[in-house]
C-alpha cells in the first residue's frame, strides 16, 4: 500500500511540472527576442549612459514580452484546428492536449495587466496599445488574407521599435522607419514562404490553416520578398551619405560596411529558406545560426567605429 501511494504520488507530481512545463512553452519566450526591438532607436542614437532611458526601455521591452506572449496564447487557442493538422504545430500545447483552454484562460488577463502596468511605467502606451489592437485583428482576421497579413507583421516589428523609441525619448527617424519597413517586410514574407515550402500539394490552399495563399503563388512571393531585401540596403546606403548621418557619426563613410553585412545576411535568410532549413520565424532562426551572430557583432563594430572620434 506504502508502495502504491508512492507511486499515484510520484505521478501527480509529474503531470503538475508537466502542466507547468507546456504553461511556459505556450508562453513562448523564444519570441521574446523580437522584443528586443524596442532598444534599436536607443542604441542608434548611440547615448548608452542614459541610465533613465534603460530603465524606461527595458520596462516596455519587458512590458511586449507579457503582452506578446498574451497575443500567442490567444492565438494558439483560436487555431486549435489547424495546428492539430500541421505536422509541427500539432506539438503546441492546447494542440497536443498537454495544455487545458482554462489554463490558456486563466493567464491571459494576467499577462495583459501585467504588460499594461509595466508600459505605463516605461511611458510607451500608445505603442503598445496599437500592438495589442493590431496583433488581435491578425489573429482574428487580417491573417487570412494574403500580402494584408505580412505587411500587418512588418508593422508589429516596427510598432516594437517605435514604442522603445517613445519610451526612451530617441525617437525613430524617417530614415530608420525607412529601412526596417522593407527589412521587416523580407523577414515577413521570408515567414509565409518557409511556411508554404512545406506544402508541395498543388492547388493546396491554407483554408484549414486560416491562410490564403496557394502553393503556386511561392515565386511571386519570393520576388517580393528578395526584392525587399535590397530595398532595405538602398535605403541604408543612401542613408550613409545623408547629414543626418554626418551630424550623429564622426566617421559616416565607415557606416558603409553595413550594406555588404545586411545584404549578405539577409540573402543567407533567403538561401536557407529555398533550401528548406528555415524555421517558420526567421528572427528564430536567427537567433540560432552562428553565421548571424557573427553578422550582428560586425555590425556592431562597424557602427562603434563610425562613432568613435579619430
Amino acid at each position: 500500500m506504502l508502495t502504491s501511494g508512492a507511486t499515484t504520488s510520484a505521478a501527480g507530481k509529474y503531470r503538475w511540472t508537466d502542466r507547468l512545463r507546456a504553461a511556459v512553452e505556450a508562453l513562448r519566450p523564444y519570441q521574446w527576442i523580437k522584443n528586443f526591438l524596442v532598444l534599436v532607436p536607443f542604441l542608434a542614437a548611440g547615448n548608452l549612459a542614459d541610465v533613465s532611458a534603460w530603465r524606461r526601455a527595458l520596462t516596455v521591452l519587458v512590458a511586449f514580452c507579457a503582452m506578446s506572449s498574451a497575443v500567442y496564447l490567444l492565438n494558439d487557442m483560436g487555431d486549435l484546428a489547424a495546428d492539430r493538422a500541421h505536422p509541427r504545430k500539432r506539438e503546441r500545447p492546447f494542440a497536443s492536449g498537454r495544455l487545458p483552454l482554462a489554463a490558456g484562460l486563466a493567464m491571459l488577463p494576467l499577462l495583459v495587466a501585467t504588460g499594461g502596468a509595466l508600459v505605463i511605467l516605461g511611458g510607451a502606451p500608445f505603442a503598445l496599445i496599437a500592438y495589442a489592437t493590431l496583433s488581435l485583428a491578425y489573429t482574428l482576421k487580417l491573417k487570412e488574407l494574403p500580402l494584408v497579413d505580412v505587411f500587418l507583421l512588418a508593422a508589429l516589428y516596427t510598432i516594437r521599435m517605435y514604442g522603445g523609441g517613445e519610451a526612451s525619448g530617441y525617437a525613430v527617424s524617417t530614415w530608420l522607419l525607412g529601412f526596417s519597413g522593407f527589412l521587416f517586410l523580407s523577414l515577413a514574407l521570408i515567414k509565409r514562404v518557409s511556411e508554404l515550402s512545406r506544402v508541395r500539394t498543388p492547388n493546396w490552399t491554407y483554408a484549414a490553416a486560416r491562410r490564403g495563399y496557394y502553393v503556386e503563388d511561392l515565386p511571386i512571393l519570393q520576388t517580393f520578398g528578395i526584392a525587399a531585401t535590397f530595398a532595405s540596403s538602398v535605403v541604408l546606403a543612401l542613408y550613409v551619405q545623408s547629414e543626418a548621418a554626418s551630424n550623429l557619426y564622426h566617421r559616416p563613410g565607415i557606416l558603409f560596411g553595413l550594406v555588404p553585412l545586411l545584404v549578405f545576411w539577409q540573402c543567407r535568410l533567403w538561401l536557407s529558406t529555398a533550401r528548406g532549413y528555415m524555421h517558420d520565424d526567421p528572427i528564430v532562426f536567427a537567433a540560432r545560426d552562428w553565421v548571424s551572430w557573427c553578422v550582428f557583432f560586425a555590425t556592431a563594430g562597424v557602427v562603434v567605429a563610425a562613432k568613435v572620434p579619430l
